[in-house]
């Protein structure tokens, strides 16, 4: 059994030994808290959804294990449980049981924003920092948000005992009681050093004077061992008891988990995962020249992760808002009759109005900054902008604009990962097909976008929502015996169709993006007519 615990929502998925998806459940989230201030975005979610989610989306896939008809299989097959989930957040364990936890603060939340101005100037610079921890530390970090917490909420340290880092530490903790992360997870965070990842970089804490939440992080766990047994009365609540103490593994982090899960836990191949964040990424050689040494500097929002494989890395080069961007969109334009449509067929229309509109939605472009933006340029107060609307532009030309927009911005992020890379560290000269996993991949419209925009065969994958579930089952399965891979054989990962680039819209998004990537500075300058001095008040 594994299990995401996604921003949207907990998918959970019984996959056999040799990939096969038996039976997938999912269940929503509640809202995420999102609000302003001053320009600024806090994004926070109740860690007790995720635990219900988690419940629900069990429940619903064990239910289809014992509806199988001939195939039943029976329960009691299942041999671990294996969770991944999103990561860089802060998630605080009340020191009091019985005291309702504070809400966990997001990857995309921007409050720290003059904070980690700080916490670079103390480090030594933003480049000196990337250095040592594998990554830009921006308005995300969790650096920087705990040193807004000691300036704006003190009392958040005192009542914490504990002080998770993402999604899956919170329900392996429900699972199992443990109180874990995985090197993947604390990497993200600027919490680490890229030398030594499975160690807090406690100098770093010191010199920005947050020693104290030293003692409340969590254990740095092997994502391929167990952490512990699944609890008798976690079992009874993801409705099968007779799973108890069965071992409970507390995977990598999603990015990590989708990167193996979609046959990219090995150089050369390279991906995009398009959910309602999303990311362009790969595995490459640990090098030994780290972005921001020998007068490099390193590239905003490009993420050096740890890696299953202590010879290899995660790089990431991720974007704030992805998907979301679509899902905005659908609810702002859309016929107030998809109300009573359910997601999919929402999603189905909105491809159909998109795929009448020509390449170029009629000269409409648009900028996916909903909630800032970290890759290639980290601010949190950009905001998202149509250019062009005309009185021809129809809810058709809105949403391609949007995909068409969202897919430069992911093409700015495979650029910033390109500088990033040392050159003959990509552990292959071969030009792979690029992967698209993700729920947008669902889409019979957007891959086709991308593969014009990057001028680059994309494939979709079988099972694409499946790549984070998969890749922690495949590092349970190497503890189970299984395989002894990364890329196991089988049906870990199948191609389910090909998009081959247009010749003509290749010519014609290249000459879309050079306006698109000049549109950001220039609308950066006008921000200051809004009377807070933000991109939104």
């Amino acid at each position: 059994m594994a299990c995401d615990v996604g921003t949207g929502g907990t998918k959970v998925a019984i996959i056999n030994q040799v990939g096969l998806v038996i039976a997938s459940g999912f269940s929503a989230h509640a809202r995420t808290t999102q609000s302003q201030k001053d320009g600024v975005t806090f994004m926070e979610q109740e860690t007790e959804e995720w635990w219900l989610a988690t419940q629900k989306a069990s429940q619903s896939c064990l239910s289809q294990m014992k509806d199988l008809g001939d195939q039943e299989i029976d329960v009691s097959c299942v041999k671990a449980v294996a969770v991944t989930g999103q990561m860089q957040d802060i998630i605080p364990l009340p020191k009091d049981p019985t005291h309702e936890a504070a809400p966990a603060i997001l990857y995309s939340d921007t409050r720290a924003h003059l904070e980690a101005n700080k916490v670079n100037e103390l480090c030594g610079g933003r480049d000196q920092l990337a250095t040592m921890t594998g990554s830009a530390q921006g308005a995300a970090s969790v650096l920087a948000k705990l040193m807004w917490l000691d300036r704006h909420a003190a009392t958040y340290s005192e009542n914490s005992q504990t002080l998770l880092l993402g999604g899956h530490d919170y329900v392996v903790h429900r699972m199992s009681g443990a109180l874990v992360t995985d090197a993947t997870t604390a990497s993200t965070t600027g919490l680490t050093l890229i030398a030594s990842p499975g160690d807090y970089a406690s100098g770093v804490l010191e010199t920005l004077g947050l020693s104290r939440w030293l003692e409340k992080l969590p254990l740095i766990h092997a994502v391929d061992k167990p952490c512990g047994e699944l609890l008798p009365e976690a079992a009874e609540a993801l409705g099968a008891a007779e799973l108890a103490g069965i071992p409970v593994f507390h995977s990598c982090g999603d990015a990590g988990a989708s990167t193996i899960g979609c046959g990219a836990g090995r150089p050369g191949v390279q991906y995009i995962y398009l959910g309602s964040s999303g990311w362009v990424a790969g595995s490459f050689p640990r090098g030994a020249d780290p972005p921001g040494s020998s007068g490099r500097l390193h590239t905003p929002g490009v993420f050096t992760l740890a890696h299953p494989d202590p010879g290899l890395v995660f790089k990431t080069g991720s974007i704030m808002t992805a998907g979301g961007n679509l899902a905005w969109a659908a609810e702002a334009f859309g016929d107030r009759a998809l109300g009573d449509l359910s997601r999919a067929e929402q999603f189905d229309r909105v491809n159909r109005s998109a795929s009448q509109v020509p390449a170029g939605s009629g000269g409409l472009l648009y900028l996916p900054f909903l909630n800032g933006e970290r890759c290639p340029f980290d601010d949190g107060d950009a905001r998202a902008a149509f250019v062009g609307l005309s009185a021809s532009t129809q809810t058709g030309h809105l949403y391609r604009a949007v995909m068409e927009g969202t897919a430069f911005a992911f093409r700015s992020a495979r650029d910033a990962l390109a500088n990033d890379v040392t050159p003959g560290e990509t552990g292959s000269e071969e030009k792979l097909p690029l992967r698209l996993v993700g729920g947008g991949a669902r889409s019979s419209v957007w891959p086709s976008i991308i593969a014009s925009i990057f001028g680059q065969d994309v494939e979709t994958i079988q099972d694409s929502q499946e790549v984070g579930v998969k890749g922690a089952a495949i590092l349970a399965g190497r503890w189970l015996g299984w395989h002894d891979s990364l890329n196991p054989s089988g049906h870990w990962v199948k191609v389910a169709r090909r998009f081959t680039p247009e010749a003509r819209e290749v010519q014609l998004y290249d000459k879309l993006f050079t306006s698109y990537t000049k549109l950001y500075p220039a609308l950066k300058s006008t921000r200051n007519w809004l009377p807070c001095g933000k991109g939104s008040c």
